[in-house]
């Protein structure tokens, strides 16, 4: 799967993004997801993983920006998320998708498929 580079050019990055996709903060799995990271919170900045929280009702954000509510909206259209549901997706700086999960995932997995990514990427010269 390959997500389109056009919404994600504004986060021009070689890091890989860890979308997190909610009804809302209080979402049960929202919070023990973000728990996880949280426990981890060194080896995601020394992935240099950016974390975008997408709430299908409210203001989210990608790694310290704010995303609008319309924002969310375009980005839970675009990966697909139905109304009222969680997913986690890693996208790579190539726009590829290397995760995709409607459950929380573990830290060891994460990390795993974090390393896989950027061992993966080659940038174009």
């Amino acid at each position: 799967m390959s997500i389109s580079k056009t919404r994600l050019d504004n986060f021009k990055s070689r890091n890989p993004l860890l979308f997190v996709f909610s009804p809302s903060p209080d979402h049960r799995f929202y919070q023990m997801q973000m728990e996880q990271l949280d426990s981890i919170r060194l080896a995601v900045q020394d992935s240099r993983l950016m974390i975008a929280e997408i709430f299908e009702q409210g203001d989210g954000r990608i790694g310290r920006s704010d995303l609008s509510n319309d924002s969310c909206t375009r980005f839970r259209e675009k990966f697909n998320v139905h109304p009222g549901q969680f997913k986690v997706f890693l996208v790579g700086s190539n726009s590829e998708v290397y995760l995709v999960s409607e459950d929380c995932i573990s830290w060891q997995e994460l990390m795993m498929r974090v390393q896989n990514v950027t061992r993966n990427y080659s940038p174009m010269i």
